[in-house]
């Protein structure tokens, strides 16, 4: 079925040999274990650039917003968003969570069981 050589033994066999199976579902599954390489690579970067932004401010947490994008950092790419309270709405990269503060700058969090740091300190993030 994947190289042509011919074929011994049972009549429904498909593979010539090990080899030859594990290469023809490799070739099938390329594009979309591709995909899903490729996604998963900027998630991990994603993780990568807020965990460094977090400890360079000190766990101040309020980052210039273009600073993480000129290191590569993608809004598209994030693993789940969660809601605390009525109005804070964090976006998750893994265990790093962001939201934004006003226009130009993001709260970067690192998620303790899910949720805010409790012992972060609080700032007036105007």
């Amino acid at each position: 079925m994947h190289c042509s050589k011919e074929l011994k033994g049972r009549s429904d066999k498909k593979f010539c040999n090990d080899s030859c199976r594990s290469s023809y579902h490799n070739l099938i599954k390329a594009d979309h274990s591709n995909c899903i390489r490729q996604i998963n690579s900027q998630l991990q970067k994603n993780r990568r650039i807020l965990a460094a932004a977090y400890a360079l401010y000190a766990k101040e947490t309020v980052v210039p917003f273009q600073e993480l994008l000129l290191r590569g950092f993608s809004l598209s790419h994030f693993t789940h968003r969660q809601k605390f309270g009525r109005t804070e709405r964090y976006i998750y990269c893994y265990d790093y969570g962001y939201r934004m503060v006003g226009k130009n700058a993001m709260k970067i969090i690192q998620s303790v069981s899910g949720g805010p740091d409790p012992n972060q300190n609080s700032r007036n993030e105007s």
